[in-house]
């Protein structure tokens, strides 16, 4: 697919064992308890922490959800925290509006787990979920490893009623690199995975429901456990598990494509 020109670009250089660049990610950290939603409002078992993510000897961004077996990790609102993981956002540092985003990631395999790189939209702290938006770019969950997922929620249609599509493939996801993207103008947003596209949505999409997609969204980026989504997980899911992003690209996409810096 041709580029259009590139706006920004994150491709974690900053060393072996550096956190995640503090000018462009924060953390949404804990259990959820502290945003009012524990479990992160489906049911999920990790606790997020500072220390899961951080760019590794290869130059991938890494981000870890281990499994705590000693206690070590405190409480989370289901008794003695069972998984650690991280949760990255540009909530109040770089949001979005337009263009073409796009990820190269590799997921891990375990039924259980679900990484996942969405947008949520700027007005979060004074509209409310889903009235703000949410523009989920990649999801996956291990339970589904053929299928990669693309979904918008918004007012009326949220949750298991959410707007999306799937691409469903040959062989698993799991430990391979692929290119996660979508194409958003106004009124549109498509999605692709290595530039073959499975899904779009316009308004009628979501008709006579409201599309709320023609603003600036901020990016987040996770590795959750279990959940709604993610599923009963296999009892020998590996202690330790790893989300590795290689870039993140955002580029500009049919003369659109804003970057703001809060």
């Amino acid at each position: 697919m041709p580029e259009d020109r590139l706006i920004w670009s994150e491709e974690f250089s900053s060393g072996k064992g550096s956190a995640p660049n503090p000018e462009i990610w924060g953390r949404d950290l804990g259990d959820g308890t502290s945003h009012g939603i524990p479990g992160w409002g489906n049911n999920e078992l990790q606790v997020y922490t500072a220390e899961n993510a951080f760019v590794n000897e290869d130059g991938h961004l890494e981000l870890e959800a281990r499994k705590i077996t000693d206690g070590s990790a405190g409480e989370a609102y289901y008794g003695p925290v069972q998984w650690t993981s991280a949760r990255l956002v540009t909530k109040n540092k770089l949001h979005f509006q337009y263009g073409r985003l796009v990820i190269k990631a590799m997921v891990p395999a375990g039924v259980g787990l679900w990484p996942a790189f969405w947008m949520l939209g700027d007005t979060m702290d004074t509209e409310g979920w889903p009235l703000a938006g949410e523009i989920d770019i990649m999801e996956w969950v291990g339970k589904a490893p053929l299928e990669a997922l693309g979904t918008l929620h918004g007012p009326g249609y949220f949750g298991d009623n959410g707007c999306g599509g799937k691409m469903v493939f040959e062989e698993s996801l799991a430990g391979q690199w692929h290119e996660f993207s979508i194409n958003w103008k106004p009124g549109q947003i498509s999605w692709f995975v290595d530039d073959k596209e499975y899904f779009s949505a316009t308004p009628d999409s979501v008709s006579p429901n409201q599309w709320v997609y023609d603003h600036p969204f901020y990016i987040l980026l996770n590795l959750a456990v279990g959940g709604n989504l993610g599923g009963p997980l296999d009892p020998e899911l590996p202690e330790s598990n790893k989300l590795l992003v290689d870039y993140i690209r955002f580029y500009e996409f049919e003369g659109f494509g804003e970057l703001f810096e809060i």
